[in-house]
């Protein structure tokens, strides 16, 4: 059973995601889910508090998912863009707050205190999944640590700002638009895959 603070929370996400932030009130998603707004406020004082709870939820999935990606045995480049596209869904999911993230944080301190706190667990997944995949002969061993370090970094600063692109430029929706930056993403690697990798890759390309 569907507790209410549940009900809220998707109701909340639906309509920032539809609607954006700043348009939507405690009024809006009461309405949305036909209860006073005082029964909404018994649970969640006002939306500040929805947002912060669901980029817990966001960052709870990004958790996941790197979690799954560790215990893989043995990783192959599929895995790998399988993983991508899978984080580029989550993205999707909760769209609201990357095409206003700068608007969230300022609204919301905690979400930019949450978000930095990340970088040093996140690049340490990161780097051992780059580590495990130079060891399965997918991505060169000769690249020098620091631009490994930077290629995470060129990571979020695509990641994060993705869908702003594609509000701007594409306008692609739902499974389009994660396919279309889950490429993005996977094929900024393309330079750092051995020969065996780019094999990998080009057959993929060729699928599509």
């Amino acid at each position: 059973m569907v507790d209410t603070k549940e009900k809220i929370r998707k109701a909340a996400l639906k309509l920032f995601n539809e609607q954006g932030i700043d348009a939507i009130t405690i009024r809006h998603i009461a309405k949305e889910l036909d209860i006073s707004h005082g029964n909404l406020q018994y649970h969640y004082k006002n939306t500040n508090d929805i947002i912060l709870v669901l980029f817990n939820e966001l960052n709870d999935g990004f958790s996941r998912v790197f979690t799954q990606g560790e215990n893989i045995g043995q990783v192959t480049l599929e895995h790998f863009r399988q993983w991508v596209e899978i984080l580029m869904e989550h993205i999707w999911q909760y769209r609201f707050i990357f095409l206003h993230f700068v608007e969230v944080t300022r609204r919301v301190p905690e979400v930019k205190t949450l978000y930095n706190s990340w970088d040093k667990a996140r690049e340490e997944q990161f780097l051992l999944l780059f580590n495990t995949l130079i060891k399965e002969g997918i991505f060169r061993d000769d690249i020098p640590p620091y631009i490994w370090k930077n290629l995470i970094t060129q990571q979020y600063i695509m990641a994060d700002f993705a869908l702003s692109h594609n509000e701007i430029k594409m306008q692609l929706k739902g499974k389009k638009a994660v396919q279309y930056y889950g490429e993005v993403l996977f094929n900024q690697f393309y330079p750092y895959l051995t020969a065996k990798g780019r094999q990998q890759a080009d057959k993929h390309q060729g699928i599509n």
